[in-house]
């Protein structure tokens, strides 16, 4: 099969291997300039006056037009398979680069977990994946919360018997949420006649548990009854009710 340089106007003989090479990209020897060759096969070049043609190597020469219908059969096939080669090569680019980019997704995944893992791991479908995560970046899955779950069994405050203008505030209570939560923030706010707060503070597990065989660590374990103390400053006779809160 023939190809013809759009540059030099120049035919010359090229092979289905020199095609397959370079996905039809050719030189010209004369000019030097690139083309496609595929956009330009002939299967003869134009005749010329005294202008003869080799027969093909290795055999008679082919009979009356069955040369150029196997020419023009061949060229078709040739840019068939091309074609294929470059969707395979496409569908094989994109394939590595989703290969490339699944590391990058789930190491970007991981770090939003690690970084949010108190809000994630309140939701228990996440909680088996957050802990296989924790395993390998050695970090901790947080105890569920439900602090509306807990009540108040017992409660009683008064003026600390040590120490003046301190109130001492004692109270009991109760993890009612069907599971091991983590100990609450105890808010206690106290209000005078009109129901308007005058005082109030927020005290952290470690300032109000007085049981030292409880761990915090370990959680509030469910249909458990605590007791808890509390001191605040007295902020005098016009603290008439109270009111505690769980965070």
């Amino acid at each position: 099969m023939y190809t013809h340089c759009p540059h030099c106007d120049t035919y010359f003989r090229i092979t289905s291997e020199q095609l397959k090479r370079a996905h039809g990209e050719v030189r010209c020897g004369r000019c030097f300039g690139t083309f496609n060759a595929l956009q330009h096969l002939i299967d003869e070049p134009p005749a010329k006056a005294g202008q003869s043609v080799a027969p093909p190597a290795g055999g008679a020469a082919p009979k009356a037009g069955d040369g150029s219908t196997t020419q023009r059969h061949h060229s078709q096939q040739l840019i068939e398979e091309l074609q294929t080669q470059d969707g395979s090569s496409g569908a094989g680019k994109r394939l590595l680069w989703g290969l490339l980019a699944l590391p990058l997704v789930l190491l970007l995944a991981a770090q939003y977990a690690f970084f949010n893992l108190d809000q994630l791991s309140q939701n228990p479908q996440l909680r088996p994946a957050l802990t296989a995560l924790c395993q390998v970046a050695d970090c901790e899955v947080p105890l569920l919360r439900a602090p509306q779950q807990i009540t108040l069994t017992e409660r009683d405050i008064r003026s600390h018997p040590d120490t003046r203008d301190i109130l001492l505030v004692q109270a009991t209570m109760v993890n009612q949420a069907g599971f091991t939560q983590a100990f609450p923030v105890v808010e206690l706010v106290l209000h005078d006649i009109t129901g308007h707060t005058i005082a109030g503070r927020r005290f952290m597990p470690d300032e109000y548990l007085v049981d030292p065989s409880l761990d915090v660590d370990q959680g509030f374990r469910d249909n458990s009854s605590v007791t808890i103390v509390l001191e605040l400053v007295d902020p005098g006779a016009e603290a008439v009710g109270f009111e505690f809160n769980f965070l």
